[in-house]
Order: structure tokens, then C-alpha cells, then sequence
């Protein structure tokens, strides 16, 4: 029997980068069974984008993002649901090997690594390395993601309360939670990441700010995350 699959994609002012991903969905070697597109009030063209593509259900939210992640995770019907950033990218294999290795080890909540899409900077991909090695060495002590790709299992996620909207890190802290008792792995695929976060704010300033927050996710103090100027959806192109 072939597992359900189902992506739910949040987006708020995403018109340059929703088209790149949902043509990646589009080309999947695994295509996916389901496609959620939660607009939180767009006012440029993210919404137009969403429907050329016919697979796609859109969905109205509201923000924050957590907000959109819990609409179209909730609506979702697949044994396995993947959520996904608006601006990532993937390969055209990625959701039949992630699915494979999610299946094959038995996993309920997992995370893949992240890389910088081409034209980062060495500095940057160099970040990106230490991050992922950091979340492989600590998944079995501290599972830990980020909101670029989430994966969990349907029924794990439907029964739950969802995503945080009173968190800015409403994807680690939904991670550490749903692994609580159950099977979480880092899984080897690979998403293609925005950097425009460093490009904005500046590599050092974003780099000690994850650092601190690791410690505060350390100590499970997610609210303590709350304090950063860590704007989500207004840093840009």
C-alpha cells in the first residue's frame, strides 16, 4: 500500500520564490498526494502564482506562520505531512527518497539538512555545515529543525495541538514536543535553502542570534525566543 503524502507550504508575500518550489513539487519523481498553499494576506502576487499550478489547494489564513502551518496540516488527509518554507528548493528525488527513509527507520517526526542555494557565500554554506552537524550529533538528546522542512507523521500531527502561535520558534518547539516519547532522525536529503536572512541582517548579528537561541531551546524556554526582532516574512528578496 503506498503511503499518503501530503505538503503544506505557509506563505505571506512569497511571489518570487513560491513558483521555484512548486515547480520543484511539480517535477517530483514521487509526486506528492496533496498540495496546501496557505496565503496569510498576501498583497503582491503569491496567490496568482499558487493557481498555475492545478495541483495546488489554496487555502485563506492569517498570520503568523504557525497559524497557516496548523490550517493546512489539520486539512491534510496523508499519512505523512511535509512542511515546507515558500522560499526552499528540492530536488527532483527528494520526496521519494525522504519517504523512503522515514518509512524505513520507523520515524514519527523528522528533519532533513539544510544547505544554502547556490550564490552563498563560503561563510555561509561553512554556518550551514556546523547547524546540521550540531542537529545530527544532538537529534537523539534535543531534536531539533527548522521550519524550512518539517516532517511527522499524519496521525501524529492531527492529533496533537499543532504549532505554537504564541512562539516565534513554533517549528523547533513543535518538534522537541511531538518527539517526546517517539522516533525522531535527522534524515540525509538535502533542502535548498534561502540565505536572504544573512544577507540582510548580516552574517554575524544572525549567526549569535541562533547561537543564543540553541541555548534558550536548550533549557526549553522557547518563549524566551520571543524577545529577538526575528521578523518573519519581511526580510526581503
Amino acid at each position: 500500500m503506498t503511503t499518503r503524502l501530503s505538503v503544506v507550504i505557509p506563505a505571506l508575500n512569497e511571489q518570487a520564490h513560491l513558483g521555484g518550489l512548486l515547480s520543484d513539487l511539480a517535477a517530483q519523481t514521487r509526486p506528492a498526494d496533496e498540495v496546501f498553499v496557505v496565503d496569510a494576506g498576501s498583497r503582491d502576487g503569491t496567490v496568482s502564482v499558487a493557481g498555475k499550478f492545478p495541483f495546488v489547494t489554496l487555502l485563506e489564513g492569517r498570520p503568523p506562520v504557525a497559524e497557516g502551518r496548523n490550517l493546512g496540516g489539520f486539512a491534510s488527509s496523508g499519512e505523512v505531512v511535509v512542511f515546507l518554507d515558500a522560499d526552499v528548493r528540492l530536488k527532483g528525488g527528494f520526496l521519494e527518497d525522504l519517504l523512503r527513509e522515514f518509512e524505513g527507520r520507523g520515524l514519527d517526526v523528522a528533519c532533513p539538512r539544510y544547505v544554502p542555494q547556490d550564490g552563498s557565500t563560503p561563510t555561509i554554506r561553512a554556518l550551514h555545515a556546523f547547524f546540521n552537524a550540531l542537529f545530527l550529533v544532538s537529534q537523539y538528546a534535543l531534536p531539533s529543525g527548522a521550519g524550512h522542512c518539517i516532517v511527522v507523521r499524519g496521525e501524529v500531527f492531527r492529533g496533537s495541538r499543532g504549532f505554537d502561535p504564541g512562539l516565534k520558534f513554533d517549528d523547533i518547539e513543535l518538534v522537541r514536543r511531538l518527539s517526546r516519547g517517539r522516533a525522531f532522525g535527522i534524515v540525509g536529503d538535502t533542502v535548498y535553502v534561502s540565505d536572504r536572512r544573512y544577507r540582510k541582517y548580516g552574517v554575524a548579528r544572525t549567526f549569535s542570534q541562533h547561537l543564543l537561541m540553541g541555548v534558550f531551546f536548550a533549557l526549553g524556554r522557547f518563549d524566551w525566543a520571543n524577545r529577538f526582532d526575528y521578523e518573519f516574512g519581511k526580510h526581503g528578496s
